[in-house]
């Protein structure tokens, strides 16, 4: 979570060091991690990933350890091998020590030597100095995925022994494609590895799409997206990317086979002219669906014709900006009504207008009209651009058009996330200080080996305090959901 800057080469300069207050955020998101890496991998998973956020940074002869002496029910071979299928699938990945400084350190070195090319730069090729230095830094960052992992010697007998034996066993048919992937690789016991949070980011992402998805047309149109997501899962690195990797409707057919998409009805489509009573194929309502993601307003998929015919992506792109927009119109609309969100949405959707034009495409009285934009001008959801008449720019003589900044309110609604999730961390703060005595006791020895030293007092102040506890707990998730889209996404 800390950073360092470090001094140039023989200049004598003092040592900086900083927080990254994005990865303190991510500590918000630790319950939700664990329970995806135990649901895919396992416990041993979610113990390694714990073991992660608690030390920040380890190596692997240190988990075997620390399971050694505190976890003697799990495996060790077991946890060996969830390791590997971590750091392989990319959930946990390696650091290195030039990881630690900051990013803004190494965008100026990048920067300072990128500069040495020129003598005398213009401010064309001053942009070109910056774009390049942090292309090369995104690009080191990008390079280290396979740091921590080596190919293994592989004996041919034994291989072939192992598939024999995989072979004879039909319970674990479904493994032995991973089996394949990992068994050839090794892990560096020599490096240090931590949690990717941009792979759960991910995950968390496209469940959000699937979820908005379902909320917005119907169950199948989610796992549609679903499928497009899990076809191109293994093709996608970044979190910032614009669409997904392309599928064409005869792959998503094959990853919904097995459900009973084709029996729910739950699609108008044409009839064929010569067989009217003909049930449509499950080919036909795939195709159905994706064209109906592609029409619908939200963004869902767009066509992706360069790479061929029926090519279809889901747009992150829009995506983004739709959920981002989902979020400023539904808090403006539980804060200040109906109306005043009508007349946001109108602006948003036709840009700037004066207050005649919301006026009557609002259907609103005027005096409402002007109450309401004065409201959201007050609240920093809405500007005013000046158009002068005249030369003098006289403010009788201007169009006073209104116009949505939404880049703007995204960033003032995020820190109002910041501000909001810091308050619940010092109401809970409060809370276990007011009741630090009782807490201690309860924390006792012979308090946790005989519970009935407590009185019933006391019991009912614990129960008190964990529900309030949960609250703030469940309030605080729910606000980084909201994070999430603003700033992950």
């Amino acid at each position: 979570m800390a950073y360092f800057s470090e001094s140039v080469e023989g200049k004598n300069e003092p040592t900086f060091y900083s927080l990254d207050g994005e990865r303190v955020m991510m500590r918000l998101r630790m319950g939700s991690i664990l329970r995806d890496a135990e649901d895919r991998f396992g416990p041993e998973a979610s113990l390694i990933c714990k073991l992660l956020f608690v030390n920040g940074r380890m190596r692997l002869p240190s988990i075997k350890k620390w399971i050694t002496e505190n976890e003697s029910k799990l495996k060790l071979n077991k946890c060996v091998q969830v390791f590997t299928k971590l750091v392989v699938q990319q959930y946990i990945k390696a650091v290195m020590p030039e990881n630690s400084r900051s990013t803004m350190d190494l965008y100026l070195a990048a920067t300072e030597k990128e500069s040495e090319k020129y003598t005398i730069m213009t401010a064309r090729e001053l942009q070109h100095v910056k774009d390049a230095a942090r292309a090369q830094v995104d690009a080191e960052y990008s390079t280290a995925e396979t740091i921590g992992m080596k190919r293994k010697a592989l004996d041919p007998h034994d291989f072939q022994r192992k598939r024999a034996a995989l072979d004879d066993f039909g319970s674990m048919l479904d493994t032995e494609d991973e089996n394949d992937e990992n068994q050839g690789v090794e892990i560096d016991e020599s490096v240090f590895f931590a949690v990717n949070y941009d792979k759960f980011n991910m995950i968390f992402r496209n469940d959000s799409i699937v979820d908005f998805a379902t909320e917005r047309i119907n169950r199948t149109a989610g796992e549609i997206i679903k499928a497009f997501l899990e076809y191109g899962k293994d093709k996608m690195k970044m979190l910032k990317e614009e669409d997904s990797p392309s599928a064409t409707p005869i792959h998503i057919a094959n990853l919904v086979a097995d459900t009973d998409i084709v029996s729910r009805g739950d699609i108008s489509l044409p009839k064929d002219p010569l067989e009217p009573n003909k049930k449509p194929s499950l080919q036909e309502v795939v195709r159905g669906y994706i064209n109906l993601l592609k029409t619908d307003t939200a963004g869902f998929v767009k066509s992706k014709d360069e790479r061929g015919a029926n090519q279809f992506a889901v747009n992150f792109a829009k995506l983004r900006n739709t959920m981002k927009r989902k979020l400023v119109e539904g808090l403006v609309r539980e804060r200040y009504g109906v109306a005043t969100a009508r007349i946001l949405r109108i602006l948003i959707e036709r840009g700037k207008l004066d207050e005649s034009q919301v006026q009557k495409l609002a259907m609103l009285p005027p005096k409402d009209t002007r109450e309401k934009l004065a409201l959201l001008k007050l609240k920093s959801f809405v500007e005013i651009q000046e158009v002068p008449k005249s030369a003098d720019r006289a403010p009788s003589r201007c169009f006073h058009l209104w116009y949505v900044p939404l880049e703007k309110c995204y960033e003032e609604l995020l820190v109002d996330c910041y501000r909001s999730i810091a308050d619940l961390q010092q109401r809970k703060m409060y809370e276990l200080t007011v009741r630090k005595r009782l807490i201690d006791k309860v924390n006792r020895s012979d308090v946790i080996e005989n519970p009935d030293l407590l009185g019933e007092a006391e019991k009912k102040e614990i129960e008190n305090m964990e529900k309030i506890l949960e609250r703030l707990e469940v309030s605080k998730a729910r606000i980084d959901n909201v994070v999430m889209i603003l700033r992950d996404f």
